[in-house]
């Protein structure tokens, strides 16, 4: 497993010092999602490992986490910017550098369509149809470590603010007074907020409590307790009889998969 996990993280920092003509702001959030990527790998090991999966699995589930991002790195440098849908799908460019580098013959990778299945559902608001059982595992295993150390991320920016927005994880959204009627009803009816019905930076915050419901493993939501992530953004918001409501049902729900 240490042999496993040294080479391909050499591999990954290799790749990531491949891009040295950066501007300063590129750099930056160059490093952020770099420090990410290193992050959600061990999350995702560690779920692999409280999963008591194989060790096969738990390689493949450390690597789908150090890859998941990969695209994100040429999107910016040809871009300028983290946005698919100003750019291209990130998931979808990390799957093809994959197929043009050469760490899975390094690493003597034979099911190599299960990791590209996992990268390419990682970002998607729905899972796809179809995928064999181990591509679905993955597949939820890399959502919910990529969610965890997203929600660690919000944790911090949204204690330590101080007036400075990060549009990454606002989306340059007035701050509202009122969560929107359909996001209210979205998360109250227990589904994840669409992004087409946020309109400002409170429904985004209410979007990022519903993420809970597409979360999937006891562990999961163990770490999510564990760390106060969804607390974190609830006490970022501003408090009304709504929003109290939408709070306390997802901690019900949280409890209950702990329970469960």
């Amino acid at each position: 497993m240490k042999e496993w996990i040294d080479i391909s993280t050499n591999w990954f920092n290799a790749y990531c010092s491949s891009f040295n003509r950066l501007t300063e702001s590129q750099s930056s959030d160059f490093t952020i999602k770099k420090e990410h990527s290193l992050r959600v790998a061990a999350i995702a090991l560690s779920l692999a490992e409280k999963l008591e999966w194989t060790d096969e699995e738990q390689k493949i589930a450390f690597l789908v986490g150090l890859l998941h991002d990969l695209g994100r790195f040429r999107q910016l440098v040809e871009f300028d910017k983290f946005s698919d849908e100003k750019s291209v799908d990130h998931a979808g460019e990390a799957v093809k550098i994959l197929k043009e580098e050469n760490l899975f013959d390094v690493l003597q990778i034979e099911n190599r369509e299960l990791i590209f299945a996992a990268i390419l559902n990682h970002n998607k608001f729905k899972i796809q149809e179809g995928l064999t059982g181990q591509q679905l595992l993955h597949a939820k295993l890399i959502r919910d470590a990529d969610k965890l150390d997203i929600f660690r991320v919000l944790g911090v920016y949204y204690a330590n603010r101080n007036g400075k927005a990060n549009h990454t994880l606002t989306w340059e959204l007035p701050k509202g007074t009122a969560v929107s009627p359909l996001v209210s009803k979205e998360i109250l009816a227990g589904k994840m907020v669409s992004k087409k019905n946020i309109a400002s930076e409170m429904d985004v915050k209410i979007m990022q409590l519903s993420w809970v419901y597409d979360l999937n493993f006891r562990p999961t939501f163990e770490f999510l307790v564990k760390n106060r992530y969804l607390e974190n953004v609830y006490n970022s918001l501003p408090k009304n009889d709504l929003v109290i409501e939408i709070y306390r049902k997802i901690k019900v729900y949280t409890e209950n998969k702990i329970m469960s």
